[in-house]
């Protein structure tokens, strides 16, 4: 019994329909799974109290921070959060973090308290730059040996980007050190402020293109950053304060790579344009929607 052409044809093209509707429902079914899961991320995307400028930022009991319109804060909770989610460990001692109040700019400063005690200043008058850098250079090659355990690329410290100075009128200190790994290079602009039972350190990691036009914002932070009566440098009393084991020269060296960015918070470093060693590109949009403003927001007190 022969089959005709067109029982042949039809046959075929209802073949070709079935296979077809299939396709197409398969792409609906993957476009409705990609709609979804940008609805769920959404809806599961962590929110942060962000207070928008200005204000008078509450720094614990120790100090507060005075900023203008162009800022926003986060404060002590939501700044451990953040940096937990940013995949970084928070050594207790955080404050707050401030960004951009238009959150169009891709830095950050994370403030803390270190209750180290009365931070002698006598050794900054001087204190020899070079010296410190290669100091610096050798914690950083010790640290380099725990990073490679962790499967963690090692940092090379260029130089100074600009050489420590003190305020001895304002008890603050201000540095820029530069790193770089096959990533590029980056650069970590540190701030001190001195107070009577310890300092607050303000760490900016940006890349080194940046430093220029994000010195201006170091530098209005620590000018409006002020130690409450009491908790002032000049609060200090001899007879009942704690003396900090180590001077401010030695602080300076200790933080760039103990208590400073490039060892706590490494992945911060590569945390806008480098985050590729954490888990690809799709991180850089995630971690900049929180920052940006994508997070619930609070008006300033």
């Amino acid at each position: 019994m022969g089959i005709s052409a067109s029982r042949v044809t039809t046959s075929y093209l209802g073949g070709l329909m079935t296979s077809m509707s299939f396709r197409i429902y398969l792409v609906g079914v993957v476009a409705v799974l990609s709609m979804w899961g940008e609805v769920h991320a959404q809806s599961t995307e962590p929110t942060y109290a962000w207070q928008q400028g200005p204000l008078d930022a509450p720094l614990g009991d120790q100090a507060t921070l005075t900023l203008s319109s162009g800022y926003r804060f986060l404060g002590p909770k939501d700044t451990e959060r953040l940096l937990r989610e940013m995949g970084n460990f928070p050594s207790g001692a955080e404050l707050g973090l401030v960004t951009s109040g238009s959150g169009d700019s891709n830095w950050f400063v994370v403030i803390r308290f270190i209750d180290a005690g009365y931070v002698e200043d006598d050794d900054a008058s001087a204190w020899d730059a070079d010296e410190m850098l290669d100091s610096i250079k050798e914690g950083t090659e010790e640290a380099n040996a725990k990073r490679r355990e962790m499967g963690m690329e090692a940092l090379n410290i260029k130089g100074w980007e600009e050489k420590p100075h003190y305020d001895k009128a304002t008890n603050k200190v201000v540095w820029a050190i530069s790193a770089e790994t096959s990533h590029g290079t980056t650069v970590n602009y540190n701030t001190l402020a001195l107070g009577r039972h310890g300092y607050l350190s303000m760490n900016l990691v940006a890349d080194l293109a940046q430093l220029p036009t994000l010195k201006p914002h170091a530098a209005s932070l620590l000018s409006n950053l002020n130690f409450v009566q009491g908790k002032r440098y000049v609060d200090f009393d001899s007879t009942t304060d704690k003396v900090a084991a180590v001077g401010l020269a030695a602080l300076v060296a200790g933080a760039a790579f103990k208590s400073g960015l490039f060892a706590k918070l490494l992945l911060l470093i590569i945390a806008f344009k480098k985050v590729i060693l954490l888990a690809g590109v799709a991180v850089v949009g995630w971690v900049w929607k929180i920052v940006k403003g994508r997070s619930t927001p609070r008006p300033s007190a």
